[in-house]
């Protein structure tokens, strides 16, 4: 998509979706380029040092950290590729640029579902390891506080197991790792927090909303995860009905064969074995760490100095217009009730507000009447940052901005639509913005915060407008202020294509 195309779209969606308060002068959003990593799949994670204008880039398939120069924000250079070696089954599921130290942060999961993975702290020049720490089992982010002293790590132990001897499965338990950070990454300690059951917590997940988590099982114990039809009860043949292969949590766990062995698990509770921490935000001074559980539908608040828990809230359910048929005709008449279920989480600059993206985890399809409740809002949300109080969303307005900017992908409006994925924030002119990745719609949207009790679309801008939904899929995302330029700029990694798109936002 060129950039008179993506101004243009941009400007038109300032009057319609935002009324009179934003005129044609709001800022926007344009795609300045997208560059190829060299891999096919896997870019995930990018994370932002800002003092030295570099950035790191995960590449989860590859095995591999990038380190990308800033010096020239609108065309990032690599600098140096870090292959971690990593062995068989192991994988690397993100990393965080330390904010002042030249030292990056990854978080490798072990290739046993059992086993505790860790964190390899990396030299940035030379890609040595400095230190390696501990973590949880199945770490799947690393975020360091804006002071540079602290750094989470959820470990979501999403993985499920089959006990053959009884035929009963079972999950390790979700947990966060809080590494005390130090210049000298020997001196880097390590705190494992416990998370504790808590199912019946007032807006978390519940039995009565009939979810389930989709899970790969080995179960033919090939060393393989297939999605091809298989016959799992052995009558040689591929069953229409569902078959029972086993229990958890003393249910009867029926699976499709058609989907060969991604199964669907219950979700009756919130115990620890099915808690699952995703992702974080630091308070400003990195005494307060928010951890979002995604399939939980919850936040956890920790205190990081002692490193205790003290506070849980849920985040609810969302209802609102919605497209719900892939019929190939959008149609937003529908009613969309969803539990939250965000996959990224940010601060407002003064520490008031947490805004979430709220992209969905848990199934089945949002199309099934008789569920009280779907997964993935699909949209951005705001709370209250000390009280955990939900204070607003953005309703439909990011699939129906998409839809008016021509990329809509009608193909997920039964299954979360655009699934909004990762979230950043920034300021101008003393306004606050929240800018999330659409993963299926493969595109950026602005938000603007000046009211947080309505927040506003006001830009949207696609990678591609062609790409088939999800084909792109920015995961991870970034902000970046160029002092030198004074310009903003947005970073995804796009985890489908191996790619990395550069974004500016365009002040008026």
């Amino acid at each position: 998509m060129s950039i008179t195309k993506t101004i243009l779209s941009a400007s038109i969606l300032s009057l319609t979706l935002a009324g009179s308060v934003f005129a044609a002068n709001s800022p926007s959003l344009s795609l300045i380029k997208t560059i190829d990593t060299g891999d096919k799949k896997g870019t995930e994670i990018i994370s932002v040092q800002s003092v030295l204008k570099q950035a790191a880039v995960s590449n989860s398939i590859k095995g591999i950290v990038d380190i990308y120069s800033l010096s020239t924000p609108e065309n990032p250079t690599l600098s140096l590729r870090i292959k971690l070696g990593l062995a068989e089954g192991e994988q690397v599921t993100s990393v965080a640029f330390h904010p002042e130290y030249n030292y990056v942060i990854a978080a490798i999961q072990a290739a046993s579902i059992k086993a505790n993975g860790r964190a390899e702290i990396r030299d940035v020049k030379t890609g040595n390891i400095l230190a390696t720490v501990s973590t949880g089992i199945g770490p799947d982010a690393v975020i360091i506080d804006p002071t540079g002293q602290f750094a989470l790590i959820p470990n979501e132990g999403e993985e499920f197991s089959l006990d053959r001897t009884n035929n009963t499965f079972s999950s390790a338990d979700g947990s966060i790792t809080l590494l005390k950070l130090h210049k000298d990454p020997s001196q880097i300690t390590s705190t494992l927090i416990a998370l504790p059951d808590l199912t019946g917590t007032a807006g978390f997940v519940a039995a009565k909303h009939k979810r389930f988590l989709e899970r790969g099982i080995d179960w033919n114990q090939d060393g393989e995860i297939t999605e091809e039809p298989l016959d799992l009860n052995g009558n040689g043949k591929i069953d229409e009905d569902k078959v029972v292969v086993g229990t958890f949590r003393g249910i009867e766990v029926k699976v499709k064969e058609k989907n060969g062995e991604m199964f669907m698990f219950p979700l009756v509770d919130n115990k620890p074995d099915v808690l699952e921490p995703e992702y974080a935000v630091f308070s400003a001074d990195g005494k307060t760490t928010w951890v979002v559980m995604q399939e939980n539908n919850g936040v956890v608040v920790i205190d990081t100095e002692s490193a205790t828990i003290t506070r849980v809230f849920g985040l609810g359910i969302t209802t609102h217009a919605a497209d719900l048929k892939d019929d190939d005709s959008i149609d937003f008449g529908s009613q969309l009730i969803a539990l939250r279920e965000p996959d990224g989480i940010t601060l407002s600059s003064d520490g008031k507000y947490l805004i979430t993206a709220d992209e969905g985890d848990t199934e089945p399809k949002a199309s099934k009447v008789e569920l009280n409740a779907a997964g993935g809002g699909r949209t951005i949300s705001v709370f209250d940052a000390q009280t955990g109080d939900f204070i607003s969303d953005t309703q439909n307005q990011i699939d129906e901005a998409v839809n008016k900017a021509g990329f809509y992908p009608e193909s997920r409006s039964d299954n979360k639509g655009s699934e909004p994925e990762m979230v950043t924030h920034l300021a101008l002119d003393g306004i606050e913005y929240a800018v999330a990745g659409l993963e299926r719609a493969n595109g950026v949207a602005l938000i603007s915060l000046a009211n947080p009790s309505s927040p506003q679309v006001i830009s949207i801008a696609a990678i591609d407008k062609k790409a088939e939904a999800g084909k792109i899929a920015p995961e991870g995302i970034a902000h970046f202020y160029d002092d030198k330029e004074n310009k903003h700029y947005i970073y995804t990694a796009n985890e489908k294509n191996g790619s990395i798109s550069i974004f500016e936002i365009n002040v008026k």
